[in-house]
Protein backbone atom coordinates (compact mmCIF):
# COMPACT_ATOMS: atom_id res chain seq x y z
CA UNK A 1 0.00 0.00 0.00
CA UNK A 2 1.33 3.42 -0.98
CA UNK A 3 1.82 5.87 1.90
CA UNK A 4 0.88 9.54 1.40
CA UNK A 5 2.74 12.05 3.58
CA UNK A 6 1.52 15.56 4.43
CA UNK A 7 4.25 18.13 5.06
CA UNK A 8 3.12 21.24 6.92
CA UNK A 9 5.09 24.48 7.25
CA UNK A 10 3.85 26.22 10.41
CA UNK A 11 3.99 30.02 10.66
CA UNK A 12 2.80 32.32 13.44
CA UNK A 13 2.35 36.10 13.23
CA UNK A 14 1.31 38.74 15.77
CA UNK A 15 -0.51 40.70 13.07
CA UNK A 16 -4.04 40.23 11.78
CA UNK A 17 -2.76 39.34 8.31
CA UNK A 18 -2.02 35.77 7.24
CA UNK A 19 0.62 37.07 4.83
CA UNK A 20 4.03 36.33 6.32
CA UNK A 21 7.52 36.50 4.75
CA UNK A 22 7.91 33.54 2.39
CA UNK A 23 11.44 34.02 1.07
CA UNK A 24 14.77 35.47 2.16
CA UNK A 25 16.33 36.73 -1.04
CA UNK A 26 19.91 37.79 -1.64
CA UNK A 27 21.08 40.81 -3.60
CA UNK A 28 21.30 38.74 -6.79
CA UNK A 29 17.50 38.58 -6.83
CA UNK A 30 17.34 42.40 -6.79
CA UNK A 31 18.28 42.75 -10.46
CA UNK A 32 21.36 42.90 -12.68
CA UNK A 33 22.46 46.35 -11.45
CA UNK A 34 21.90 45.84 -7.72
CA UNK A 35 25.41 44.70 -6.79
CA UNK A 36 27.00 47.54 -8.75
CA UNK A 37 24.74 50.09 -7.05
CA UNK A 38 25.53 48.63 -3.64
CA UNK A 39 29.28 48.63 -4.33
CA UNK A 40 29.12 52.29 -5.40
CA UNK A 41 27.18 53.12 -2.23
CA UNK A 42 29.80 51.46 -0.02
CA UNK A 43 32.67 53.19 -1.81
CA UNK A 44 30.97 56.58 -1.35
CA UNK A 45 30.46 55.94 2.38
CA UNK A 46 34.11 54.92 2.80
CA UNK A 47 35.28 57.96 0.84
CA UNK A 48 33.35 60.30 3.14
CA UNK A 49 34.24 58.35 6.30
CA UNK A 50 37.56 56.58 5.60
CA UNK A 51 37.98 55.69 9.29
CA UNK A 52 35.27 53.04 8.79
CA UNK A 53 37.82 51.17 6.71
CA UNK A 54 41.02 52.10 8.51
CA UNK A 55 39.91 52.03 12.16
CA UNK A 56 37.19 49.37 12.11
CA UNK A 57 37.72 45.68 11.41
CA UNK A 58 34.19 44.40 11.95
CA UNK A 59 30.51 45.38 12.01
CA UNK A 60 30.45 45.94 15.79
CA UNK A 61 33.19 48.56 15.56
CA UNK A 62 31.49 50.27 12.60
CA UNK A 63 28.18 50.35 14.49
CA UNK A 64 29.88 51.94 17.50
CA UNK A 65 31.51 54.58 15.32
CA UNK A 66 28.16 55.48 13.80
CA UNK A 67 26.41 55.56 17.20
CA UNK A 68 28.99 58.10 18.34
CA UNK A 69 28.66 60.30 15.25
CA UNK A 70 25.15 61.77 14.71
CA UNK A 71 26.17 63.39 11.41
CA UNK A 72 27.37 60.03 10.10
CA UNK A 73 24.09 58.45 11.22
CA UNK A 74 22.06 61.06 9.37
CA UNK A 75 24.17 60.82 6.22
CA UNK A 76 24.19 57.00 6.11
CA UNK A 77 20.44 56.81 6.72
CA UNK A 78 19.80 59.22 3.83
CA UNK A 79 22.16 57.38 1.48
CA UNK A 80 20.75 53.98 2.50
CA UNK A 81 17.26 55.14 1.54
CA UNK A 82 18.49 56.51 -1.79
CA UNK A 83 20.32 53.26 -2.53
CA UNK A 84 17.34 51.03 -1.77
CA UNK A 85 15.06 53.22 -3.89
CA UNK A 86 17.51 53.11 -6.80
CA UNK A 87 17.86 49.33 -6.63
CA UNK A 88 14.07 48.90 -6.46
CA UNK A 89 13.58 51.35 -9.33
CA UNK A 90 16.15 49.52 -11.48
CA UNK A 91 14.53 46.17 -10.65
CA UNK A 92 11.13 47.57 -11.60
CA UNK A 93 12.52 48.71 -14.94
CA UNK A 94 14.17 45.33 -15.52
CA UNK A 95 11.10 43.25 -14.67
CA UNK A 96 8.77 45.56 -16.62
CA UNK A 97 10.74 44.97 -19.81
CA UNK A 98 11.83 41.34 -19.24
CA UNK A 99 10.16 38.42 -21.04
CA UNK A 100 7.05 37.24 -19.20
CA UNK A 101 8.72 33.88 -18.47
CA UNK A 102 11.49 35.67 -16.55
CA UNK A 103 8.95 37.78 -14.65
CA UNK A 104 6.97 34.68 -13.61
CA UNK A 105 10.18 32.91 -12.55
CA UNK A 106 11.10 35.90 -10.39
CA UNK A 107 7.67 35.98 -8.74
CA UNK A 108 7.80 32.23 -8.06
CA UNK A 109 11.05 32.79 -6.15
CA UNK A 110 9.58 35.78 -4.27
CA UNK A 111 6.53 33.87 -3.00
CA UNK A 112 8.17 30.45 -2.94
CA UNK A 113 5.59 29.07 -5.39
CA UNK A 114 7.48 25.86 -6.11
CA UNK A 115 6.80 22.24 -5.42
CA UNK A 116 8.81 20.92 -2.48
CA UNK A 117 10.99 17.82 -2.98
CA UNK A 118 8.31 15.94 -1.05
CA UNK A 119 5.60 17.04 -3.51
CA UNK A 120 7.73 15.98 -6.44
CA UNK A 121 7.61 12.49 -4.93
CA UNK A 122 3.79 12.57 -4.94
CA UNK A 123 3.19 13.77 -1.37
CA UNK A 124 1.39 16.89 -0.09
CA UNK A 125 2.60 20.17 1.38
CA UNK A 126 0.73 23.00 3.13
CA UNK A 127 1.72 26.36 4.58
CA UNK A 128 -0.35 26.93 7.72
CA UNK A 129 -0.40 30.42 9.26
CA UNK A 130 -1.86 31.33 12.65
CA UNK A 131 -2.64 35.04 13.00
CA UNK A 132 -4.59 37.43 15.19
CA UNK A 133 -8.28 38.00 14.46
CA UNK A 134 -11.25 39.69 16.10
CA UNK A 135 -12.10 36.52 17.99
CA UNK A 136 -8.55 35.82 19.12
CA UNK A 137 -6.72 33.75 16.52
CA UNK A 138 -7.38 32.89 12.90
CA UNK A 139 -5.87 30.22 10.71
CA UNK A 140 -5.08 30.08 7.00
CA UNK A 141 -3.75 27.12 5.01
CA UNK A 142 -2.72 26.80 1.39
CA UNK A 143 -0.45 24.90 -0.98
CA UNK A 144 2.15 27.51 -2.09
CA UNK A 145 2.89 25.58 -5.29
CA UNK A 146 -0.74 25.83 -6.47
CA UNK A 147 -2.35 28.83 -4.78
CA UNK A 148 -1.23 31.43 -7.36
CA UNK A 149 -1.15 29.25 -10.48
CA UNK A 150 -4.22 30.96 -11.96
CA UNK A 151 -2.21 34.21 -11.82
CA UNK A 152 1.18 32.88 -12.87
CA UNK A 153 -0.44 31.16 -15.85
CA UNK A 154 -1.88 34.53 -16.91
CA UNK A 155 1.32 36.63 -17.07
CA UNK A 156 -0.06 39.16 -19.54
CA UNK A 157 -2.34 40.49 -16.82
CA UNK A 158 0.52 40.84 -14.29
CA UNK A 159 1.84 44.36 -13.70
CA UNK A 160 4.96 45.45 -11.82
CA UNK A 161 4.88 48.55 -9.60
CA UNK A 162 7.59 50.30 -7.63
CA UNK A 163 7.16 52.10 -4.31
CA UNK A 164 10.16 53.14 -2.21
CA UNK A 165 12.34 50.08 -1.63
CA UNK A 166 9.66 47.59 -2.66
CA UNK A 167 8.26 46.02 -5.80
CA UNK A 168 4.55 45.19 -5.90
CA UNK A 169 3.10 42.63 -8.28
CA UNK A 170 -0.50 43.09 -9.37
CA UNK A 171 -2.88 40.84 -11.29
CA UNK A 172 -5.77 42.68 -12.93
CA UNK A 173 -5.07 45.63 -10.65
CA UNK A 174 -4.93 43.68 -7.39
CA UNK A 175 -1.65 43.23 -5.45
CA UNK A 176 -0.84 39.57 -4.83
CA UNK A 177 2.89 39.67 -3.99
CA UNK A 178 5.64 41.99 -2.77
CA UNK A 179 9.44 42.00 -2.94
CA UNK A 180 11.00 44.30 -0.33
CA UNK A 181 14.67 45.26 -0.58
CA UNK A 182 16.42 46.26 2.65
CA UNK A 183 19.74 46.52 4.42
CA UNK A 184 20.57 43.62 6.72
CA UNK A 185 21.39 46.19 9.40
CA UNK A 186 20.54 49.89 9.50
CA UNK A 187 23.13 50.42 12.24
CA UNK A 188 26.09 49.10 10.21
CA UNK A 189 27.15 51.78 7.67
CA UNK A 190 28.58 49.06 5.39
CA UNK A 191 25.73 46.57 5.76
CA UNK A 192 24.88 43.97 3.16
CA UNK A 193 21.57 44.11 1.27
CA UNK A 194 18.91 41.43 1.26
CA UNK A 195 15.35 40.94 0.10
CA UNK A 196 12.15 39.61 1.56
CA UNK A 197 9.20 38.21 -0.35
CA UNK A 198 5.62 37.73 0.73
CA UNK A 199 2.15 37.19 -0.64
CA UNK A 200 -0.63 39.78 -0.45
CA UNK A 201 -4.36 40.07 -1.01
CA UNK A 202 -6.73 37.20 -0.34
Amino acid sequence: MEVLHHGISLKVTDTSSHHVPTSNLGIKAAGPNAQKTHDEHRRAILKKYPKLGTHATNASQRKEMMRNDPKMQEHVKKKNTETLHKIASDLHQHLSTAPKEELVHHIRNVIHAHQTPMQKQGHNHLRHVSHKSGSGFGHHSMDPSKHHEHILNDPHNIEVHHSGGSIHFKHKGKTFARHAIKFSSQSDPLSSIKGSGQTAGD
